[in-house]
């Protein structure tokens, strides 16, 4: 069952400029920051209260995150979705005939996450996550 927004994701050009932006402009504060696989991009995650965004900064180009900024400028990137069992929401979805980016889990060190496709959703990219 899906419990709550876990997190808005942002495309960004600097990780580092956004983060100043958004704690100068709303109080926000880096709560985790981490190199994606092979140093591909820099994910920040930022709260303020239960809110939570996570900027995505590419590091080197031709991945997603670059392909993003060239196409659309950054932005709004996906919407996450907690839920309490990622499996048997990626099965119900599928049971509707819903497009799945990820047909099982990806295992993080401390949540799981999959994607719905955008096409699935109004032309948004979905994320769901499982924490723990």
């Amino acid at each position: 069952m899906i419990k709550k927004i876990d997190h808005i994701a942002i495309v960004v050009k600097n990780a580092d400029e956004a983060v100043k932006s958004y704690a100068d402009m709303f109080g926000f504060q880096v709560i985790e920051k981490r190199e994606g696989p092979g140093g591909e991009f820099v994910s920040v995650m930022m709260a303020l209260g239960d809110i939570h965004v996570e900027l995505f900064a590419p590091l080197k180009e031709g991945n997603a995150f670059a392909k993003y900024l060239e196409e659309k400028g950054g932005g709004l990137h996906h919407i996450s979705f907690m839920t309490d069992d990622i499996v048997k929401e990626l099965k119900n979805l599928k049971a509707q005939g819903k497009k799945l980016q990820n047909e099982e889990p990806i295992q993080l060190p401390n949540a799981k996450i999959a994607f719905i496709h955008p096409s699935a959703a109004e032309n948004v990219l979905i994320e769901l996550v499982q924490r723990g």
